[in-house]
């Protein structure tokens, strides 16, 4: 579903990524993990169009997308519920979940898309009309998930998720993590608590320094104690 190969990019002049490449298939959440600084998140702006690639290519089944805009990158499939959330708290939960539409695209089906999104959050289904912005941060980051979703993509992509939560709700939001790969969707997913996300993830990577360095299974990965003592200690 999503194949990187051999990337490079950055911000400016300051090369982060070197030669990083990783695949991810239909019904599969992988993990890439890594240190502060290890190009985690700047891997996957590069993926959604958010940076420009230098070198190497990246693809969604048999469609090229490096070099494509941001928009033409999600109308092709790709979500990116970026680091900080990015709903718009003027907006209701309703008109925030709508906006998935647009990156999908085209309005057809778009009252199942957003019933199949409530359907994993149904909380939000009596408070549709509430401001964003009057959110908890852990109910803010469920409906910036939700607002992918409404976009049916291929391949979703979430960044540092539990990030300034408390531990019950990234709880919660595990559990729904955990649901959110299908037979036809692909989950990359770059989070801080390591330990949680290779409880949900299929395999995982591990960046530094912009390099890949290790790749295995998730319980593998679990087990390595490397990952232990740097990470789950």
């Amino acid at each position: 579903m999503l194949s990187v190969h051999e990337v490079e990019s950055g911000y400016g002049l300051v090369p982060v990524l070197h030669g990083v490449s990783l695949e991810v298939a239909p019904g599969e959440i992988v993990a890439v993990l890594g240190p502060n600084g290890a190009g985690k998140s700047t891997l996957l702006r590069t993926i959604s169009g958010l940076l420009t690639l230098r070198s190497g290519s990246i693809s969604v089944g048999s469609a090229r997308i490096d070099g494509l805009p941001p928009h033409r990158v999600a109308r092709l499939g790709v979500a990116h519920v970026v680091e900080g959330r990015g709903i718009l708290p003027n907006l209701t939960i309703r008109e925030n979940l709508l906006l998935g539409s647009f990156l999908h695209g085209s309005r057809d089906g778009e009252k199942q898309r957003l019933d199949a999104a409530l359907d994993q959050f149904p909380w939000m289904r009596p408070r549709l009309s509430d401001l964003g912005g009057r959110l908890s941060g852990g109910q803010q980051q469920m409906l910036a998930i939700a607002r992918a979703l409404v976009g049916d993509p291929s391949v979703l992509l979430l960044d540092e998720p539990s990030l300034g939560l408390a531990p019950l709700v990234i709880d919660e939001l595990f559990e729904v993590i955990g649901r959110l790969a299908t037979g036809e969707r692909a989950v990359l997913i770059v989070e801080q608590h390591v330990h949680r996300c290779l409880e949900v993830a299929t395999r995982g990577y591990v960046l530094q320094r912009g390099r890949m360095v290790l790749a295995d299974t998730a319980e593998t990965l679990r087990a390595d104690e490397r990952i232990e003592q740097a990470y789950l200690s």
